[in-house]
């Protein structure tokens, strides 16, 4: 089963990134083709549904949100992403001078894909994100 951790260090405090970042955030703003989002529920079991650029959906469930870290884990139920069973979580950590580190993990099953290119495309899926969280931050 593919492992995918991308750790970013962002130049803002945990305080701004996770409002952008959390189960009911501003997904849209960030993650990678996403154009609208509806969010069903904040606790275990709640479920978000994304619309993607190319008229395709997303939906997640949200399995654990931390009650001491600014952390989460979802997993993809529905998607046209070349994986299944994957389970994911996105966690930020306060560096203590002003900035957060962002850590997103994935693991997953591959289903079209050898595992190498799905491995690519989750890792690029997160970095595309990523960089557009970092270009939000900055502005």
């Amino acid at each position: 089963m593919p492992l995918v951790t991308t750790n970013i260090l962002l130049p803002d405090p945990a305080h701004r990134l996770w409002p952008l970042v959390r189960w009911d955030g501003r997904l849209c703003d960030w993650y990678p083709g996403a154009v609208a989002l509806t969010v069903h529920g904040h606790d275990k079991g709640a479920q978000r549904r994304l619309l993607l650029t190319d008229g395709s959906r997303l939906t997640q469930r949200l399995d654990h949100v931390s009650q001491i870290d600014d952390a989460y884990s979802y997993t993809i139920l529905d998607s046209p992403y070349p994986v299944a069973d994957l389970l994911a979580q996105i966690r930020v950590h306060p560096t203590g001078d002003g900035n957060a580190v962002l850590t997103w993990t994935a693991n997953f099953q591959t289903t079209t894909l050898s595992e190498s290119k799905t491995e690519r495309f989750v890792r690029d899926l997160y970095e595309v994100g990523i960089e557009r969280l970092r270009r939000l931050l900055i502005h």
